[in-house]
């Protein structure tokens, strides 16, 4: 019993000492010296921003039409490419120009469905032609 009643005012007297440091208060010149800490402090290099390769070929696309117009073929911009150190291959470009292009690939959040798909979802089921019965549900596993 004795060593309960240590740990309980032990703990009261813990909880306490927390109380009061989290409601402690701060001197004008306590701040004056932080304020003046927080002046001193060097300012912080800002690291260059970094893109993906998807995200580079959209910000370069403006240059690549360009090339385009003027006679080279993505093969040849995708070389050009590689030897400016941005690894892409040429099938990866023309998707991520298409991407980047108004009205692309996801641009309203889905690919296009094929001719071929569409006629499928056009496609009713006559439940007469159906290739199974559907049972009722039994109790029997």
């Amino acid at each position: 019993m004795a060593l309960q009643a240590v740990l309980g005012a032990l703990c009261c007297r813990i909880l306490s000492e927390l109380a009061v440091s989290t409601t402690m208060k701060y001197t004008q010149e306590k701040l004056a010296a932080i304020a003046a800490k927080l002046r001193d402090m060097p300012p912080v290099e800002k690291k260059p921003q970094e893109h993906s390769k998807q995200e580079a070929i959209k910000l370069l696309k403006k240059e690549i039409e360009a090339m385009q117009k003027r006679g080279y073929t993505l093969d040849q911009v995708s070389e050009a490419l590689r030897g400016e150190g941005l690894d892409i291959a040429t099938p990866t470009l023309k998707s991520y120009l298409n991407r980047a292009r108004p009205g692309g690939a996801k641009a309203n959040g889905k690919a296009k469905a094929s001719p071929a798909a569409e006629s499928v979802q056009r496609q009713e089921v006559d439940p007469a032609k159906a290739s199974f019965d559907p049972k009722p549900d039994s109790d029997e596993i």
